[in-house]
């Protein structure tokens, strides 16, 4: 049965919820973690500070909830669907790639904020590490995939085709790429799928 279409109060509640989140993100990207107080976002959001706690919860709840923000921004159910429907494998690396790529231009701003801070603040250090973990759990389906068809190479197991994968996508080899070294986004994307395409696929990756 198809799932209960939600009332008005419970679209409201949502939209709030998304607005505190968005003010948060904002602030957090502009002004630093340590630096943003709740009743700045509130102020922000043009809600009250108990509508913060009640829709979403304390400062470290807001952060950790900005995992599901960047996952939107970045159009990841769409990404991941296209991905998924695609079986051949330089273009399964390259929508990979292409991926994370959106995921940090278009977050870079706040990525920036969690990579930073995390090594001072617990509650942006927990969210960053949650940040990795989708990362690495959606790296190790993809190259579990290749491996299923047979495409990586004779040397390369699926668990190594991941550590390298989650290694040149992370959001420090982006950071890394795009910013003192001054790469542009698509020289950095294109880098990154051919070489590993050459790493993973090897002499497979004519095949079909």
């Amino acid at each position: 049965m198809p799932a209960p279409r939600p009332n008005r109060r419970e679209v409201a509640a949502l939209a709030t919820r998304d607005e505190i989140l968005r003010a948060a993100r904002r602030l957090f990207a502009a002004e630093g973690y340590a630096a943003t107080s709740i009743q700045q976002i509130a102020a922000e959001a043009g809600v009250s500070v108990q509508t913060i706690y009640s829709s979403v919860g304390s400062k470290a709840a807001l952060v950790l909830a900005l995992n599901d923000l960047i996952d939107e921004e970045a159009g990841l159910r769409e990404a991941a669907a296209a991905l998924e429907a695609e079986d051949r494998p330089e273009q399964m690396i390259a929508l990979g790639v292409r991926l994370t790529r959106r995921l940090n231009e278009r977050c870079g701003d706040l990525v920036r904020v969690l990579v930073s801070t995390a090594p001072s603040e617990p509650d942006v250090a927990a969210t960053y590490e949650e940040g990795l973990r989708r990362h690495r759990r959606g790296v190790t389906g993809l190259t579990a995939r290749l491996a299923e068809m047979g495409a990586l190479s004779p040397d390369m197991t699926a668990d190594r085709a991941a550590a390298a994968f989650s290694m040149m996508t992370s959001p420090a080899s982006w950071l890394q790429l795009t910013g003192p070294d001054e790469w542009s986004f698509d020289e950095a994307e294109t880098w990154i799928a051919n070489s590993l395409s050459t790493l993973l696929l090897g002499g497979r990756k004519r095949r079909r």
